[in-house]
C-alpha cells in the first residue's frame, strides 16, 4: 500500500515538474521515475523504420492495394498483384559483400593467452552469424541493435554473458542518446511482456556508469538500477539507409509494369472470336463433336482476336527498370545468365566485374569499421568482468582486423605467396606465421617452428 501511494505522489509531482519546464537531465527524470520524459530526449527513428519494414515485405507493397476493375451486370474483374522482393535481393548482396566471410582478427601486442580468450568469446557467442543478423535488419529496416546481457549464473553464481539481437521487426523499440561529438551517452530498448494476463511496457536503458530496468506499473514506473560493471554502454547500435535507398520509384513502377502485363494475360487467355451476326446463327451445336463455321455473304466474318504483341517500347522499360534499380543501388547483377561465364575468369577479373558490389562495401566500411572496433573493445572489457584475474594481460591486449573477401580465394596460391615472401627474406618469420593466420598462438608456433629447424641442423651434423 505505501509502495503504491509512493507512485501516485512520484507520478503528480512529475506532473508538476513538466508542467513548469523544470529542466531535469536524463539520470534525473530516470531517478524521478518520470521514463516516457526521458524516453522522449532521445533519437525516435520509428517513422523511417516502419516505412523501411512496408517496403522489404512484399505482402505490404503499394501495388497489392491495386483497385479491381468494375464491371456492369458482372463480378468486378480482379487485376493482377505481383509483388517483387528485390529489396530482399538487393540487401542479401550488400551483406555477402560486407560479412559474406568472417572478419579477420589478428593480435597486434599482448600474450597468445589473452587473444585465445577474446578468440573464444568470439566463438562462444556466436560473434559472426549475430554481427550477420544485425546488418541484414540495419539493412532492411534502417536500424537494429546487439546488446550484451551480463549476469550471475543462480546455480553456480558465476559470471556469464549473452548476446541478441534487437530489431523492431522482433519486438523492440530502439531509443539511443548521442552528443554533439556522435559519442553514444545513453541507449534504451523498449518491449512487452505478458505478466498475470496483461500486457506490460519495459525499457531497460543503459548508460556507462549504471543499468536501468524500468517497469510501467499501474500508475508511473517501477525502477530498479545497477551498476554498470564493464563501463561501457553494452550495446552496438547499427544505423544505416534502406539497402535500396534511391530506387523506390523505379521499384514501383517495375511491380505495376508486370502486373499490367498479367492482367493483359489474362484477359486473352481465352480464345476471343469475332463472327458477323449470320455467321453467329449458322454455328454448329457446341455439343456435336464436329464443328464447321459457314460464311456466306460477302461482308461475313469470323476470326479470333490475337493478344497485343509486347511493344518494344515496353520490353525496353523492363530492361531499363531492371538495370537501373541496381546500378542505382550498386549491386551486381548475379543471375544465371550474368554469371554462367565467370568460372573461367580469375579473381582480378571477378572483383572487376563486381566493381558496384565493392564501391557499396567501401562505403559501408565507413560506419561499420567504427562499429566493428568499439565491439572489440567493449568484448575486452566484458572479458575484464568474467575474468578478474586476466584483467593485467588483457589491458595489454591490442587486435586489430579486417573484413574478409567476399569470394573464397584460393589459400594454396596466398600460402605460396606468403611463403614466397620468407624465402627471400622481404618479411620475418614471425611476420609470416602471422599473414598465414593458421593458429591462435603464433608466438609459440615460432617457437616450435625455431626448435624444429635446430633440432634438423643438429641432426645433419
Amino acid at each position: 500500500m505505501n509502495n503504491y501511494l509512493q507512485q501516485i505522489m512520484t507520478y503528480f509531482r512529475n506532473l508538476a515538474l513538466n508542467s513548469v519546464g523544470a529542466e531535469r537531465d536524463l539520470y534525473q527524470l530516470i531517478q524521478d521515475g518520470d521514463i516516457d520524459t526521458a524516453i522522449d530526449m532521445m533519437q525516435n527513428h520509428d517513422d523511417e523504420v516502419d516505412n523501411a519494414i512496408k517496403e522489404y515485405n512484399p505482402q505490404t507493397h503499394d501495388v497489392m492495394f491495386r483497385p479491381n476493375k468494375y464491371r456492369k451486370n458482372s463480378d468486378d474483374y480482379i487485376s493482377e498483384k505481383l509483388p517483387r522482393s528485390r529489396q530482399r535481393y538487393i540487401n542479401e548482396v550488400e551483406l555477402f559483400f560486407l560479412l559474406g566471410n568472417p572478419i579477420r582478427w589478428k593480435k597486434e601486442n599482448g600474450s597468445d593467452d589473452a587473444f585465445a580468450l577474446f578468440k573464444d568469446f568470439i566463438k562462444s557467442t556466436r560473434f559472426n552469424s549475430t554481427i550477420r543478423q544485425a546488418k541484414r535488419l540495419a539493412g532492411a529496416e534502417t536500424e537494429s541493435a546487439k546488446v550484451y546481457h551480463l549476469y550471475r549464473d543462480d546455480r553456480t553464481g558465476e559470471r556469464q554473458v549473452r548476446s541478441r539481437v534487437l530489431a523492431r521487426s522482433n519486438g523492440y523499440k530502439l531509443r539511443p542518446l548521442f552528443d554533439q561529438y556522435g559519442n553514444m551517452t545513453a541507449f534504451a530498448y523498449g518491449y512487452k511482456l505478458k505478466e498475470s494476463g496483461r500486457t506490460v511496457q519495459h525499457w531497460d536503458i543503459q548508460t556507462p556508469d549504471v543499468l536501468f530496468f524500468c517497469r510501467k506499473g499501474n500508475i508511473g514506473y517501477e525502477v530498479e538500477s545497477y551498476p554498470n560493471p564493464t563501463g561501457k554502454i553494452n550495446v552496438l547500435y547499427y544505423n544505416q539507409p534502406k539497402a535500396w535507398d534511391g530506387a523506390e520509384p523505379r521499384l514501383k513502377r517495375e511491380e505495376i509494369l508486370d502486373s499490367k502485363v498479367g492482367d493483359t494475360n489474362n484477359y486473352f487467355a481465352d480464345p476471343i472470336a469475332v463472327a458477323s451476326a449470320d455467321v453467329i446463327q449458322l454455328m454448329a451445336d457446341p455439343n456435336k463433336p464436329g464443328k464447321l463455321i459457314q460464311c456466306q455473304g460477302a461482308n461475313s466474318k469470323f476470326e479470333y482476336v490475337n493478344p497485343p504483341q509486347s511493344s518494344e517500347t515496353r520490353e525496353a522499360e523492363k530492361q531499363d527498370l531492371n538495370d537501373s534499380i541496381l546500378f542505382d543501388t550498386f549491386t551486381p547483377d548475379f543471375s544465371f545468365d550474368k554469371i554462367k561465364g565467370m568460372g573461367t575468369l580469375s579473381g582480378d577479373a571477378i572483383k572487376n566485374a563486381m566493381i558496384l558490389g565493392y564501391i557499396k562495401r567501401d562505403n559501408r566500411k565507413e560506419s561499420y569499421e567504427e562499429l566493428v572496433d568499439r565491439e572489440k573493445n567493449l568484448i575486452i572489457s566484458i572479458l575484464k568482468y568474467l575474468h578478474p584475474d586476466k584483467v593485467t594481460e588483457l589491458d595489454k591486449l591490442e587486435i586489430s582486423f579486417e573484413f574478409s573477401e567476399p569470394f573464397t580465394e584460393d589459400k594454396q596460391k596466398t600460402w605460396s605467396a606468403i611463403g614466397k615472401l620468407y624465402t627471400d627474406g622481404i618479411v620475418s618469420l614471425e611476420q609470416a606465421v602471422q599473414m598465414l593466420a593458421l593458429t591462435d598462438a603464433p608466438e609459440e608456433e615460432v617457437e616450435r617452428i625455431r626448435n624444429t629447424g635446430q633440432v634438423f641442423v643438429e641432426s645433419e651434423k
